[in-house]
């Protein structure tokens, strides 16, 4: 698991931390990579922290990771500004799934590799197509997983789509964070 801290300046210099530069906007993101990751931050005190701070995070999973994610973003909307979801490795088939997608509050990128023309994307389409503000894309010509075998195309679409969630929350949620 990591927990970065980042903003439009770090992209350039490829650094995370404290921003030297005071006026910098900071996004909060979280990556999982694997089903354990995200039990434990969501169990830890930084979680709770941030529940009772209403500092929601971008949350990055990738692989298994996705099904804990997309449950996390159902049963705790304050914690998750964004779900970013690479190569989700999800089962249609358990039960509630369905209804999980559907009480997904947060914006949704799901990012999908695309070896070839003919690769099966239909389990991450539908994923995306399950949650409300959920959106697809594809990294065609790159092996599984994208954000190891591309993972320029990964973060710059992970970092676009955070940006356009910072503002969406803006807009939807302006007395939280003092822009009234």
């Amino acid at each position: 698991m990591e927990i970065l801290e980042f903003s439009e300046l770090d992209r350039a210099t490829g650094t995370t931390g404290p921003s030297s530069e005071p006026s910098a906007t900071r996004h909060s993101v979280v990556c999982l990579h694997n089903s354990e990751d995200i039990q434990e931050w969501a169990a830890s005190t930084a979680s709770a922290d941030m529940e009772a701070q209403s500092t929601p995070v971008h949350l990055i999973a990738t692989g298994v990771a996705a099904f804990e994610a997309i449950a996390l973003g159902a049963r705790r909307p304050a914690l998750v500004k964004s779900l970013i979801l690479g190569d989700p490795e999800v089962d249609p088939a358990l039960p509630g799934y369905q209804e999980l997608l559907g009480d997904v509050q947060a914006p949704t990128l799901v990012i999908a590799a695309a070896p070839t023309f003919d690769t099966d994307i239909s389990k991450p389409q539908s994923v995306a197509g399950g949650i409300k503000d959920g959106v697809f894309v594809i990294i065609d010509n790159c092996e599984v997983p994208a954000h190891r075998s591309r993972p320029h195309s990964f973060n710059e679409w992970a970092t676009s789509f955070i940006n356009i969630a910072e503002g969406l929350h803006a807009f939807t949620r302006p007395e939280e964070d003092g822009n009234a």
